[in-house]
């Protein structure tokens, strides 16, 4: 009889289970969406106990769904967002509402730790950057705004943690999402009480979980969890990984000078390397989940979002077309970009709608409109500037000796081959894409597999579960044309630095 994988993934609106055969190819995939809550400007939270009910009910889903004898899902492995926080009191119950990345109520606690040093104090140990939704500012902020709170911490988990104790009532966290919560010390390899002094959080040592590595049994599935997901008793959980590291691992990327571009709503640059690369502007450096191996990651909001609040906004007549042709209206745009060689627009867009990794204050903009340029002119500046975005963190990683030599392209553009060659182009990379949709989950049941023996190492389980479908190489014709533009591109971002400041004060 056939032996599966489960992988579950949790993000930040919704929940997922995916269950994998041993060759990595998706069987069945469940999701749930968690309602999210505002309860003041800044905060974003929700339920603890809606997390673990929209999970069983996807794990459920998908057990029933396949229509196979659950004793054949041989090992189960978590990823969720990283940072927030999910806490449990001394009895082991939710403590209040789950904090989830997107919160900002730390910001004035990050900022005072910049200003007076702090940062620069724990970075030798972090090895990244500070920023509100992480577990060290917000226990700080429950300490000062909310004592009671504070006061009855009985554990400190992130999400996956936090679903694999529903699941098997064992308390454990891994070394990549603890690395990316500036509460562990990186160099050591442990948690220090002296690094959370730095905070003002001693307090909090014992609440902090037991660590693994992702690939290490951690408990099994308990009589409780079997019965409210659909699962066997029994099954082995490990301990996951956080959902950067997941995906990656999950699209093939396991050895060093290997990147992962997630061209989605965010822009996740990845690199992997044989030692820890940093510098105090850098946004997270941590623990790949192969061993001896590191992890360095630029991001901001500034991707594929851009593109599908240009298409929600203006396309009705691509929608229009998408729908009488029977495809995708991304489809249709691709085919309007295309239409354009490189260098077919002088448009320079600022793919700033929702974030940036500029300023604060920056915002979106398309500049050098004139009445002749058509929407695939606009179209084409959107694709490129997206590209733009994702190349000013490269640089910034290869400003620190990260050394790449091919990338995996994921996320929604990853599915436009005209957006993968401005990508290849414009780095002057081969882009590969692997095979799958849901890489994060995949990467998480891979992890699993080599924790149960069904692969051997990191490699045997890239080497068979993942597929690259599609190689495009950099066209060097292209590339000077992609440059030009680029160059273009940064010397608006300094002329704008200032009208963005004066705006700002004007909203």
């Amino acid at each position: 009889m056939a032996e599966y994988l489960l992988g579950i993934d949790n993000g930040c609106t919704v929940s997922k289970a995916a269950l994998f055969d041993l060759e990595g190819h998706e069987v069945q995939v469940a999701s749930r969406i968690i309602d999210l809550d505002y309860p003041h400007p800044g905060w974003t939270e929700r339920s603890m106990e809606g997390v673990w009910q929209t999970t069983s009910q996807a794990i459920r889903e998908v057990v029933e769904r396949a229509n196979i004898a659950p004793q054949y899902i041989v090992g189960i492995g978590t990823t969720g967002h990283g940072n927030g926080v999910y806490l449990l009191d001394r009895a082991g119950k939710p403590l209040r509402a789950a904090v989830v990345s997107m919160d900002t109520r730390a910001a004035d606690i990050v900022q005072e730790w910049y200003a007076s040093g702090r940062h620069a104090q724990a970075f030798p140990s972090t090895l990244q950057s500070f920023w509100a939704a992480q577990p060290n500012a917000l226990l700080a902020w429950f300490k000062r705004h909310e004592p009671d709170t504070y006061a009855h911490i009985g554990s400190v988990l992130l999400i996956k943690d936090y679903v694999k104790y529903c699941l098997t009532g064992t308390l454990s966290s891994d070394f990549t999402d603890m690395g990316g919560s500036s509460l562990l010390d990186q160099v050591k390899g442990n948690y220090s009480k002296e690094l959370l002094e730095v905070y003002g959080i001693p307090e909090v040592l014992g609440a902090l979980p037991p660590l693994s590595r992702s690939f290490d049994v951690i408990g099994k599935v308990t009589p409780e969890a079997a019965q409210a997901t659909g699962l066997a008793a029994g099954t082995p959980v490990v301990g996951g990984l956080i959902d950067v590291v997941a995906s990656a691992l999950g699209a093939g990327v396991h050895q060093a000078g290997q990147a992962c571009i997630v061209c989605g709503s965010w822009s996740i640059n990845e690199i992997v390397t044989t030692e820890p690369r940093t510098a105090p502007h850098i946004f997270m450096t941590i623990p790949y989940a192969v061993p001896g191996l590191w992890m360095i990651i630029e991001a901001s909001a500034a991707s594929a979002s851009n593109l599908e609040w240009f298409v929600k906004h203006f396309c009705a007549e691509e929608r229009a077309e998408a729908q009488r042709r029977g495809i995708s209206v991304y489809e249709v745009c691709n085919e309007r970009v295309d239409s354009l060689p490189p260098g077919g627009t002088n448009i320079i867009f600022h793919p700033f709608l929702f974030g940036s990794n500029v300023q604060a204050t920056a915002r979106a903009g398309f500049y050098g409109v004139a009445g002749w340029h058509t929407k695939a002119h606009l179209l084409r500046a959107l694709y490129e500037g997206v590209v733009y975005g994702h190349l000013s963190h490269i640089e910034r990683l290869q400003g620190i000796g990260a050394h790449m030599e091919v990338a995996r392209l994921t996320g929604g553009g990853s599915r436009s081959r005209v957006w993968t060659q401005i990508f290849a182009d414009t780095l002057r990379l081969p882009m590969e894409v692997a095979d799958g949709s849901e890489l994060g989950a995949r990467g998480a049941a891979m992890s699993a597999g080599i924790a149960v023996g069904v692969y051997r190492d990191h490699a045997d389980a890239a080497g068979r579960a993942v597929r690259v479908v599609r190689r495009q190489e950099p066209d060097p014709q292209a590339t000077p044309h992609y440059l030009a533009r680029y160059a273009e591109y940064q010397r608006l971002l300094e002329a704008m630095r200032e009208p963005w400041e004066h705006l700002n004060q004007l909203q």
